[in-house]
């Protein structure tokens, strides 16, 4: 029995540093001083706020990107040192509750597709990111149910998710 649990101590610790290793982005019990962390595809997960000790955290697991969907009233400008420090990118396309502009969209399509992977995309709660991450998915063509799932699973809450099939599925 010893040596069974020893044996399966190693596969798991092998096992977590692969992942570490391969840019995938980590699971959600490997994150859990994040709010709201969901890993939505292996190079991209969202979340809540990221807090002090986010960054190196994020850092640990080879993040090279974060993109903030917060306004610069929620402390974007404190973030976005505390994660420059730790050497990832920082990016910030503000959005609030009221919805999701098409040039909001645009603006995160952008920086999205050029930002080096593994990303982390984040605002307060996950509310805004999970909504953002439903809007982008749609205007790629994925399924839109789909799509909102995964809003939802992030953290997208139901008044912003029907803005989001408002502008986006009429």
């Amino acid at each position: 029995m010893k040596y069974f649990i020893i044996t399966l101590s190693l596969i798991a610790i092998l096992f977590t540093s692969m992942v570490h290793a391969s840019g995938q982005v980590p699971y959600e019990h490997q994150i859990s001083t994040i709010p709201n962390y969901n890993r939505i595809t292996p190079y991209v997960a969202i979340s809540g706020l990221i807090g002090d000790g986010g960054a190196p955290l994020l850092a640990a697991y080879d993040f090279k990107t974060v993109i903030d969907v917060r306004t610069v009233n929620e402390g974007t400008d404190a973030e976005m040192k505390l994660i420059e420090a730790v050497d990832i990118v920082y990016i910030n396309v503000p959005i609030t509750v009221k919805g999701i502009s098409e040039e909001q969209l645009a603006d995160f399509t952008k920086a999205y597709e050029a930002a080096e992977k593994p990303i982390l995309i984040h605002c307060g709660s996950g509310n805004r990111a999970g909504a953002m991450w439903a809007s982008y998915q749609i205007s790629k063509g994925f399924d839109p149910e789909e799509a909102i799932k995964q809003g939802r699973k992030a953290g997208m809450r139901p008044a912003l998710e029907e803005k989001i099939r408002a502008s986006m599925l009429n």
